[in-house]
């Protein structure tokens, strides 16, 4: 049933989108007195036609359902007869002509803030569109968040398991990244480490693909701030802060990065919330007081596990390449291959070590960095690590009326320049790096996902027709030739250069782009299909 949903959906959507935009073109083009000789709904071949009594427009729907036209008289005609007829769009003055083009953009536009402003009226799940909208929402309460991987409910291979139990370890691998849950094989005896109402209990039992353990939370990687070395009489040791603690909270506001806690460093009385002893590595001094990269951790039975690097270990140095910044490491691992020995030299305690260590058969040693920072003439130190949390709860959020206005803007303003860029980073990555990039879907990855906004819910599904509304509506003003943007350009050019352009010349740029679109939209959609069916 849902699924049947789903695809009524995924059509209504798309059409009211469509009808929407075309709509803005059609009556444009009336107010301005033009002729319009047919509304299309759908791409050819034409399924069905009518024209109303008395009226001068043909209305045809057509068998390719995404995409609209509306066909105006005298739109692409060098016909010299059309310039003098008053009911011709070639006629119409340049301000008529641009109201035209950016009527449908427009409408878009208008439908995305009416629906958006009705997501914030009515109550939803907040717009996270990047890091620091994720951060405020935990902190204001609205993303709630449990450390380490959570079990929403047992899975259809009950060996135990409850909700809200959180894995501390698998086989005897301490949970670092999520990844040594994923990696378990079929048949493979399972012995789980499990914390439940503060207490450790053990769970075995045979991994099933097809029937999982359990059903997890979302994961969360959210970067943190560890202390490593600690000034005495600082101001982060006056406020009871030691080594080895990780930084969580300012008052209400949560620290994140590097910045977060620079700004409270020198200011004295401040009240921390700390998580105690969260570092991995014993506590000891260092002679290097340089900006370094440390091991920020460790994947349990890798090589550099096996070969005795540590978390807190400071890189000197790899392959005989001195790291002293984040670009450094491109350099040095720039043609790691599998199964090559590369040396490592750190500062452990004061003193150097060097390790040779066996990459694995990817080329790996199982390693992550983190850039280690000084303060205090250098006698404190730390350093961001990315710390897994598991999505609990996501609430939704409403707003007074009076400031839904101001709230749906901003969000649209920065919807816009997010789809602007991913507009670039298409071409950029298709054109350049021959590939599509993550995130980027086509109309088959749009009925996917329209599948799953029904399953959340009606005012879901309506923000989802929000955001695709204004996707279009950024899209196709963008200056490119086959878009509105792109034919708006062409009629702003000559009035820079004030010189006509060649009416032939003009048709072929906007046939050229309606086949760079047109193939550009059979890639993204040949990657959904592979997606889907690869199961990435």
């Amino acid at each position: 049933m849902t699924l049947i949903l789903a695809i009524i959906a995924f059509v209504v959507i798309f059409s009211l989108l469509i009808l929407i935009h075309e709509a803005g073109h059609f009556m444009a083009a009336r107010k301005c007195g033009v002729r319009v000789e047919e509304f299309g709904l759908g791409m050819p071949p034409k399924l069905a036609s009518f024209r109303p009594k008395g009226s001068e427009t043909l209305y045809t729907f057509n068998a390719i359902p995404f995409g609209g036209f509306v066909r105006l008289y005298g739109e692409d005609s060098s016909d010299p007869k059309l310039m003098k007829d008053k009911h011709s769009f070639a006629a119409q003055s340049v301000w008529k002509k641009i109201a035209i083009i950016v009527a449908g953009v427009t409408m878009n536009f208008l439908l995305a803030f009416v629906l958006l402003a009705l997501c914030n009226v009515v109550g939803t799940q907040p717009l996270l569109l990047g890091p620091e909208d994720v951060f405020h929402a935990i902190d204001s309460g609205v993303v709630s968040v449990a450390e380490g991987v959570i079990v929403k409910a047992p899975g259809e291979n009950d060996i135990g398991f409850q909700a809200e139990d959180r894995i501390v370890s698998v086989n005897g691998n301490s949970i670092v990244e999520g990844d040594e849950l994923t990696s378990l094989k079929e048949g493979q005896q399972v012995k789980f480490m499990v914390e439940r109402s503060d207490k450790l209990l053990e769970l075995k039992g045979v991994n099933q693909l097809k029937k999982p353990f359990f059903k997890l939370y979302d994961a969360l990687y959210v970067p943190r701030i560890y202390v490593k070395e600690l000034a005495p009489g600082s101001n982060l040791d006056k406020a009871g802060v030691k080594s080895g603690d990780r930084l969580e909270k300012v008052g209400n506001a949560g620290i994140y990065g590097f910045e977060d806690l620079e700004k409270y460093l020198t200011v004295a009385g401040v009240k921390y919330e700390v998580k105690k002893g969260a570092a991995e590595f014993p506590v000891l001094p260092v002679k290097n007081h340089q900006p370094v990269l440390m091991i920020g951790s460790v994947l349990p039975g890798s090589p550099a596990d096996k070969i005795g690097l540590k978390v807190g270990d400071e890189v000197l140095s790899i392959k005989g390449v001195e790291i002293k910044k984040t670009d450094d490491l491109a350099k040095a691992l720039a043609d790691r291959k599998p199964l090559t020995k590369i040396t490592y030299r750190v500062s452990r305690g004061g003193g150097e070590v060097e390790y040779f260590v066996e990459t694995d058969v990817a080329g790996m040693v199982g390693i992550s960095f983190s850039e280690l920072h000084r303060a205090d003439h250098d006698q404190t130190s730390y350093y961001l690590k990315p710390v897994m949390y598991s999505v609990k709860k996501i609430s939704e959020v409403s707003y007074p009326w009076y400031q839904v206005p101001g709230q749906t803007l901003q969000e649209m303003g920065r919807l816009t320049v997010l789809t602007t860029q991913m507009f670039g980073n298409v071409f950029s990555s298709i054109f350049t790096r021959f590939s599509v990039p993550e995130g980027v879907a086509g109309p088959v990855g749009i009925a996917q996902m329209t599948y799953s906004f029904v399953q959340e819910g009606v005012m879901s599904l309506v923000r989802f027709t929000a955001l695709l509304s204004l996707s279009l509506a950024i899209i196709n003003i963008l200056p490119f030739p086959g878009l509105d943007g792109g034919r708006l350009f062409l009629i702003i050019v000559p009035l820079i250069l004030r010189k006509k352009l060649n009416p032939r010349l003009e048709t072929l740029i906007h046939l050229g782009g309606f086949v760079v679109l047109m193939l550009l939209i059979l890639v993204i959609t040949f990657n959904d299909i592979f997606r889907i069916f690869s199961g990435v």
